[in-house]
């Protein structure tokens, strides 16, 4: 496995991380003083980061005639982990409405 930073995957990378910044990946203000949501959000948001690396800078070349990119494995698990991590913080969030008290958005 190796890492390869050219400008293109650089800059999809940063797309990647600045669109999580932007949709509130980063915003803490929710979680207050509960340690256990905190460290629930930390790891959604390393396991948001790794799945952009994944996606964007791991080459994983085998064998030694043939050699194969495993490439479009990496970024599928990639876009796994972003979706996955996504949704986890979606849960997160409306976890803490409800211990907050706060009704739904949605109307059921």
């Amino acid at each position: 496995m190796e890492l390869t930073f050219t400008l293109r995957r650089s800059a999809i990378l940063l797309v990647l991380l600045a669109a999580f910044v932007w949709m509130g990946g980063l915003d803490v203000s929710y979680l207050h003083h509960n340690r256990y949501m905190s460290r629930a959000w930390l790891i959604s948001v390393i396991i948001f980061v790794a799945g952009s690396a994944m996606i964007t800078v791991v080459d994983h070349w085998i064998g030694n005639l043939d050699r194969m990119n495993l490439r479009w494995l990496y970024v599928v698990m990639g876009v796994l982990m972003i979706s996955g991590s996504l949704m986890y913080q979606h849960v997160l969030r409306e976890r803490v409405k409800i211990e907050m008290g706060e009704p739904k958005t949605d109307e059921s």
